[in-house]
């Protein structure tokens, strides 16, 4: 019962620190806010083979910054058991993706290795293929899911994020 309070009082705090990025903005630069987003949600997505999974790879093409900062933040942290790496560039066995900085229209076949959640900060990612936006409002950064993006994937999206989120697609 105590365990379930706890898991409880977690998520709750989770969904506050994501959904009030107003705070991150005043204080924190906009490629550290991505970083803590992109690892963030990562604890509300369940990938369908986790059970034989030995690591969560993220992956990350574009910005180094958000890749230096995502390394900090994710060092000797798991998420539900799987110790997390994360690397530069794509590689077939990547779970999150981010891209940013793609000049010309996102490719989403290249980077469609399953289960491979994409995220991006580029306007326009969802409507390109990829799964998630980070896309910013009032200077607040907010993530956008493509629902139909994301169920062409072998993992699933948990309600405390699509909650949070600006949700299009079926």
């Amino acid at each position: 019962m105590n365990f379930k309070r706890v898991f409880l009082v977690l998520t709750l705090l989770t969904v506050s620190l994501i959904s009030s990025c107003k705070v991150y903005a005043a204080s924190f630069k906009p490629h550290q806010v991505k970083a803590v987003y992109v690892f963030r949600m990562a604890n509300f997505i369940r990938w369908t083979n986790e059970a034989e999974m030995k690591s969560l790879n993220f992956c990350v093409i574009g910005d180094d910054r958000v890749k230096k900062v995502l390394s900090t933040i994710t060092k000797g942290q798991v998420i539900r058991s799987l110790p997390i790496k994360v690397i530069s560039g794509l590689r077939s066995d990547c779970h999150v993706t981010y891209v940013s900085g793609y000049k010309s229209k996102f490719e989403h076949a290249k980077y469609a290795s399953s289960p491979n959640v994409t995220i991006s900060d580029n306007e326009g990612f969802t409507q390109q293929g990829g799964v998630i936006e980070l896309q910013t409002v009032s200077n607040q950064i907010k993530p956008k899911i493509n629902l139909e993006n994301a169920q062409l994937e072998d993992y699933t999206i948990g309600s405390n994020l699509l909650r949070i989120a600006t949700v299009e697609g079926k």
